[in-house]
């Protein structure tokens, strides 16, 4: 199969990053802004030898799932791209797809897998936006490209951001920069509306939960799971300004709680809200932080990595500590799989015993790929 050549395909699922998965003459190919079922003529864009990457050409018979995008630029937006599916579509192959990458990376595991937790609202739940302004044009790059698709509203961006969309593009426009200026708008802690410039020295407010309607639930769950136990010491791993570590220390008020993240922003944030003895709030990387952490077995440690998940090494400091229980928290289903996997190999090393009580998935981010996924980690006694 060559780059250019068209073939008839039937897609049979949706893949990690969000294209549909068909199957020809043995070959995998995968095909954005497909849907399961779908009948479809593809053209071929990539050929590999193991696989393919191909773009739809015509939609012969559509799948049951596809619908028409709520939003008008919703097939050349590189915002949104499972718009094009059902809410309930979208939420039944993320579930699918978070089980079947665990089971890819650890085959032997045995857990609860908990149904799906939808979200409140599938449309206006962003409250942090990342808008381009270029040349009069004010909006999100287009998909796979940095051409700037013209915008006067986003579905799902909450409306009192959406409604600054003018006075936001004006600001862009006085300006009067001949370059590309990267634009961050979001609603602060006290409701407030502010934007202002992304730069290389300064990356904008850093990772913070876009969905302030289902963050509360995947709060709820972690301090449930946590359970009721008084243990001696804490530890928020990648705290950010403390989405987890102020929740953790009022529920367990004889610990010792210690945040550790790098980002000084969200550092400076989560130190501002402090007034707690108890609270050390570390800036460091975490793999430098668990070089000379002294994490007992007594412990609680709730970890919410970046997309690239945790490291081999803090896996493995993990497993060496065997803290009571672990709480992971994953907005990406290969490196929790991967990160897993070293616990457990890891731990059979060390004659300890983990076991995967149970995980859940939360849809945090409808209309596209992307799912967080609580996972609750026990030392098996």
């Amino acid at each position: 199969m060559t780059a250019n050549s068209r073939i008839q395909v039937k897609i049979e699922k949706m893949a990690i990053g969000g294209a549909g998965i068909a199957r020809h003459d043995g070959l995998v190919i995968f095909v954005p802004l497909a849907a399961p079922d779908d009948e479809l003529l593809v053209e071929i864009t990539t050929a590999k030898k193991n696989f393919a990457e191909a773009r739809i050409v015509e939609i012969i018979k559509p799948g049951p799932s596809r619908r028409t995008p709520p939003c008008p630029v919703a097939n050349v937006c590189g915002g949104c791209n499972w718009q094009h599916l059902t809410e309930q579509e979208q939420q039944k192959q993320k579930e699918a797809l978070v089980l079947e990458t665990i089971r890819k990376f650890n085959p032997d595991l045995k857990f609860d897998y908990l149904p799906l937790q939808p979200s409140p609202r599938s449309l206006r739940y962003r409250n942090r936006i990342q808008p381009k302004f270029h040349n009069g044009r004010f909006g999100f790059f287009a998909r796979n490209s940095h051409e700037i698709v013209e915008i006067d509203d986003c579905l799902i961006t909450e409306e009192v951001l959406t409604k600054k969309f003018p006075e936001v593009r004006q600001w862009a426009a006085d300006k009067k920069s001949k370059d590309l200026l990267r634009l961050e708008m979001y609603i602060s802690e006290n409701e407030e509306i502010r934007h202002g410039l992304i730069t290389d020295e300064d990356d904008g407010i850093g990772f913070s939960q876009v969905n302030r309607f289902q963050n509360p639930h995947l709060l709820e769950t972690t301090l449930e799971w946590a359970g009721d136990i008084n243990y001696p010491q804490v530890f928020d791993l990648y705290a950010g300004a403390g989405n987890f570590t102020f929740p953790l220390m009022n529920k367990y008020k004889s610990a010792n709680v210690t945040a550790v993240e790098l980002n000084p922003k969200l550092v400076e944030r989560g130190r501002s809200q402090n007034k707690d003895k108890r609270l050390r709030y570390f800036m460091s990387d975490v793999e430098s932080y668990m070089r000379r952490a002294t994490i007992q077995e007594q412990d609680l440690v709730v970890l919410d990595p970046p997309r690239a998940g945790a490291s081999e090494y803090i896996m493995r400091a993990l497993a060496a500590a065997a803290p009571q229980r672990i709480i992971y928290i994953s907005c990406h289903p290969v490196s929790l799989a991967r990160d897993l996997k070293w616990l457990f190999a890891s731990a059979q090393q060390l004659g300890k015993k983990f076991r995967l009580e149970r995980m859940q998935t939360f849809e945090m981010f409808p209309q596209t790929d992307h799912v967080e996924t609580i996972a609750e980690l026990r030392v098996d006694s």
